[in-house]
């Protein structure tokens, strides 16, 4: 495989926690694109960020291991009820967001966060899932 496109910044470098190294090495990740090197850093640290780059460069695995950590780092109010999500991710069409569901699968494995998906424009019946 081609790695031409990849930075000199390492995963391992990123201030991730273990548990989302572990399922980012899992999904093959063990240099950052471009769109990564420059984003993670900052997302990982507490800011906003905005970013455009071609399909296939990495952007949703960015914004998921950040939003990921930030969720883990951060306790939940105590008084939370406990099915209230505490993060929404919105995608325009729903194979964009199966697709993030699946690699929200991958990246956070080995993390106690539970996921969700929901999407329109089937039946009823098969346009729920919730993993609790």
């Amino acid at each position: 495989m081609d790695n031409s496109h990849l930075t000199d910044i390492r995963f391992s470098q990123l201030d991730l926690l273990p548990e989302l190294l572990q399922g980012a090495e899992e999904a093959g990740f063990s240099r950052c694109t471009p769109i990564q090197a420059e984003t993670l850093p900052k997302a990982l640290s507490g800011h906003d960020v905005a970013g455009q780059a071609q399909t296939g460069t990495g952007k949703t695995a960015a914004f998921l291991l950040a939003t990921m950590s930030h969720l883990m780092r951060q306790e939940p109010a105590p008084h939370r009820d406990k099915k209230q999500p505490r993060a929404v991710i919105l995608a325009p069409t729903r194979e964009l967001a199966i697709q993030i569901h699946r690699d929200a699968e991958v990246l956070g494995k080995h993390t106690s966060l539970r996921l969700g998906l929901v999407y329109g424009g089937t039946e009823f019946s098969s346009n729920l899932v919730f993993g609790y």
